[in-house]
Parts: C-alpha cells; structure tokens; sequence
C-alpha cells in the first residue's frame, strides 16, 4: 500500500503548506466516506442513516434535540433524517414520556437489523482503511486528529490559542 505523500499539487506541498494539507485531509474524509457510502448503498442508506441508526441502537430511545447534539446535526437536519428513516421503516418517534412536546426517536425491529448490518460494513470498510496502521501510529493519528478538531473548535468560537 502507497503511504508515502501525495505529490505537490497546484495548492502546493501539504507537508509545508497548510491549505494544501487541509486539502489533503478533505480528500481523506471524502474517500473514507466514499467507501463507507459503497458498502451501505445494498442496504438502501446513507452515511448520514447509518450515523443515526447506530446512535439509535448504542442509546436506546433518544430525543431529537439529544440526538442533534450528539451527532453535530441542526433541528432541520435531524427531521428529514427522521423523515427519511420512518419512510425505510428503520426508526420511529413516538411522544416523549417526560415532555410531551418532544419525540422519542427509536429503532424499528427492521431498524435494529439494518443498525447491525451497517455496523459491520462500517468495521470492514474500517478495518480496510485504518488496519495497516501500527499501534502507535493510530494513537498518534487518533491525538493528531482530536488537535485538529480542538483548534478548529478554537477558532468557529473565536479563542485564541497559544498552542504550537
């Protein structure tokens, strides 16, 4: 497996240019999804169902504001998924019994068996993209990562930050 840097493009090197290395991650996340989007497409959902379902099954009955949250989605975003997967027949929402004025999203029985199957393909497609990685590799991709995502996080709330 080639592992060694992608050449230089027009936005430059990633090893020295930020934007181009910001490229390079954004054509890592497509690819990853690509891939996963290939092995979900026989089960008739998305990567954004599958996000959903293995919430559903991981949580058990869930708000549609908790489940917004949990998965960075927006109120719109959560209801056509919901649409969407009530239509499969995968999940449903039901009156919460706390707050009347919330939905109880769960799995179908169908729900749950898609949750599963999608799991699976996930493990494979994962398995497949990150299983050469050494021990120590992934751990500091894994860190390298979370970085990323807490100075990005600095940044959208307008932080500043110190850190190298």
């Amino acid at each position: 497996m080639d592992t060694e840097p992608p050449e230089p493009t027009v936005l430059g090197d990633p090893r020295t240019d930020d934007a181009a290395l910001g490229m390079l991650l954004a054509a890592a996340h497509q690819a990853a999804r690509a891939a996963l989007s290939g092995e979900l497409r026989p089960l008739g959902i998305e990567t954004r169902h599958f996000a959903v379902l293995a919430a559903l099954d991981r949580l058990g009955p869930t708000s549609q504001r908790r489940l917004g949250a949990l998965l960075d989605l927006d109120k719109s975003a959560v209801v056509r998924i919901m649409d969407e997967l009530e239509r499969l027949g995968l999940a449903v929402r039901n009156r919460a019994t706390r707050d009347r004025r919330a939905y109880a999203i769960e799995l179908t029985d169908e729900g749950r068996r898609h949750a599963r199957a999608s799991a699976e393909k996930a493990a494979a497609v994962g398995t497949h993209l990150f299983g050469w990685l050494a021990p120590g590799d992934r751990d500091r991709l894994v860190a390298l990562l979370a970085g990323i995502v807490d100075h990005a996080a600095d940044t959208s709330t307008g932080a500043e930050t110190n850190r190298p």
